[in-house]
């Protein structure tokens, strides 16, 4: 049998080598990956380090015509870098080639989705926002409210860690989530201020969580049966909340979202001898056999970008065996069962409570 082809854009960031390396571990090596970068240099270097053969082609993803020259002849799309036009996704659509995104926000998710119809005439699928907040985050939402007649509110909480290893993207795009105004009922606040308690997965007290505006919000609105959903998160170190939540009030964030990613990524400090443990909870309050019931359904994992590299292999594992079509969302096409199995992480661990 021939090898499936798979490529991955932004291959060289610390996600992108995460994913590498899980799509072959998923497929048990029995893939040709192709990496791609705009620096020649650093793209080869990385296949090189690569435990198996793998190839590498220089793409430049602002440049329609090399993205129409580099996507041709392969079998899924894996993209790990910003675009703010979706061209890769066009031209994947156009040559019926399945794709995975990474990016984390609806707004970039509502451009994929303008080529919705075209990918279901090709009978081929685009995922959108497959990471772990959100992606992993809309499959445990619809894990906790499939037996409720009626869902009055949902609230989904992430506690993140402070030892995370994250490149400068990821963090960018997080203080971007943070600083986002939020809607409370008929009143707009600011983002990360409004506050409340949170139990968490393998974690015995409660912990108090900021409310944000997370884009996921959108997607589960208006494609779930959930009347009111609000995301709320924090950090394992309660001082670090703080400062953050001080950095946020003075003006600060905004200053370092000006900065590059290159000096972001300098900024960051993880150790890899200590826990970067990350947690995800969802909180469901309706309808529930003819009563009114609060149901929790918990997940803790040992890191939350591997865990996105994780699900997106999975989810291109899976497709081997479905024929999806269209522009989706993770939580659309498949169960949080179903992609906890294809990954078997024994460091995932999750459990459903009665409130």
């Amino acid at each position: 049998m021939e090898k499936k082809k798979i490529m991955v854009m932004g291959a060289s960031g610390v996600l992108g080598q995460l994913i590498c390396r899980e799509l072959l571990r998923v497929f048990n090596n029995q893939i040709q990956l192709i990496v791609t970068d705009y620096k020649k240099e650093r793209g080869e270097l990385l296949a090189n380090s690569m435990n198996t053969e793998v190839q590498f082609q220089q793409l430049d993803v602002n440049n329609p015509e090399n993205i129409k020259l580099v996507v041709n002849n392969i079998d899924i799309v894996v993209v790990v870098v910003t675009q703010l036009n979706p061209f890769i996704q066009e031209v994947c659509i156009q040559n019926k080639i399945a794709c995975i995104d990474v990016s984390p926000f609806y707004d970039f998710a509502e451009k994929v989705h303008k080529f919705h119809h075209n990918a279901v005439n090709n009978e081929t699928v685009s995922i959108v926002m497959s990471g772990f907040f959100p992606g992993l985050s809309g499959l445990l939402v619809k894990k906790a409210i499939r037996n409720f007649e009626e869902v009055e509110e949902v609230n989904v909480g992430l506690l993140q860690s402070t030892n995370a290893r994250v490149g400068g993207t990821g963090i960018l795009d997080m203080l971007k989530i943070i600083t986002q105004p939020v809607k409370d009922g008929n009143h707009t606040i600011p983002g990360f201020t409004k506050r409340r308690n949170m139990k968490f997965h393998s974690i015995v007290q409660e912990k108090e969580v900021r409310r944000i505006h997370h884009s996921e919000i959108f997607a589960i609105e208006s494609r779930q049966p959930v009347k009111s959903i609000q995301y709320w998160t924090a950090w394992d170190d309660y001082m670090f909340t703080k400062l953050i939540a001080c950095l946020r009030r003075l003006g600060f964030i905004r200053l370092v979202q000006k900065l590059d990613n290159h000096t972001i990524s300098k900024m960051i400090k993880h150790d890899p001898n200590k826990s970067e443990m990350a947690c995800m909870t969802v909180e469901v309050s309706g309808i529930k056999e003819n009563r009114y019931k609060t149901n929790r359904v918990s997940l803790s994992t040992f890191s939350d970008y591997h865990t996105t590299a994780m699900l997106t292999a999975s989810l291109a594992k899976i497709m081997q065996r479905k024929k999806w079509k269209g522009v989706v969302f993770p939580f659309e096409i498949v169960d949080l069962d179903e992609v906890l199995n294809e990954i078997n992480c024994q460091d995932i661990k999750w459990g459903e409570f009665e409130m």
